[in-house]
């Protein structure tokens, strides 16, 4: 079986112009590193070098294992310095998937200033609007996920993030606008757009509108958050959005839901 010491042997081989120079460089024997390469020999029956030249010269079947040798040996190089990176923190991966859409809006940033230290990590991230993302996250594939709900045990760890405000957007010349704050009955007969996700994992329709019955005439979707805000902005319906994802030049009025509010919390989730 060729091994890696049995590669490292013949690209020093092929380096040098002796067995001795060759084992110098190994940190090894004349004779130690000549039992082996005879060994080798022996385990292949062909022979790889021709010992009767000076300098030593490889045979055809030593320059085909010699092109072997440079390509396992500088990726199994690669990936020590690699794992000796993760292994203080400073190389490694970390895949993201969000539950929440809008999140992507500070996180973003926030990723920005994790790279400024963590040049080496791979940053990947994906909604997980259209997938079970749990699975992932036990399988390996997923090593975060951020999602307004706390979802432990079996493997995973919920830790929470921060709680955030959820708001009632409105284009400015609604007949609502003024309101100090909007109750479930004042979404009756409006066009509720939200993201491509299923109502009960909306929390303006499972924990505002369905508790108390009230089912909008309309609802429309759309993928992104700045979309979101133009059709408000246009009259084309009505939103409830985070406070973190609009703007402030945004052409649209922010209301709280409820007179106390509607708050929700993120938390990420990682295996044990």
């Amino acid at each position: 079986m060729i091994e890696l010491h049995h590669l490292r042997a013949l690209a020093a081989i092929s380096r040098h112009p002796s067995l001795t120079a060759a084992a110098r460089s190994l940190h090894c024997t004349q004779s130690g590193l000549s039992h082996l390469l005879k060994d080798l020999e022996r385990q292949l029956q062909i022979q790889l070098v021709n010992r009767d030249r000076r300098p030593l010269t490889l045979t055809a079947a030593g320059r085909r294992l010699l092109r072997c040798a440079e390509t396992v040996l500088p990726e199994i190089e690669a990936a020590q310095d690699d794992l000796e990176r993760m292994v203080v923190g400073t190389a490694g991966r970390l895949f993201i998937t969000l539950e929440c859409h809008s999140c992507i809006d500070w996180l973003l940033p926030a990723m920005l200033t994790y790279r400024d230290s963590h040049a080496d990590v791979e940053l990947d991230v994906r909604i997980g609007a259209h997938f079970t993302p749990l699975p992932s996250l036990l399988q390996g594939s997923v090593d975060l996920v951020i999602t307004g709900e706390r979802r432990g045990g079996r493997g995973v760890e919920a830790t929470p993030l921060f709680s955030f405000q959820i708001m009632a957007l409105l284009p400015r010349r609604h007949p609502l606008a003024g309101r100090d704050y909007l109750q479930p009955e004042d979404f009756t007969t409006e066009t509720i757009i939200t993201y491509p996700v299923a109502e009960c994992r909306q929390d303006l329709y499972s924990r505002f509108l369905e508790p108390a019955g009230v089912i909008p005439q309309r609802r429309r979707t759309a993928e992104m958050t700045a979309m979101i805000i133009q059709w408000v902005a246009l009259g084309q319906g009505v939103a409830a959005l985070p406070s973190w994802a609009v703007p402030d030049t945004a052409a649209v009025v922010c209301i709280p839901l409820g007179e106390t509010g509607l708050w929700g919390e993120l938390h990420a989730l990682r295996r044990k």
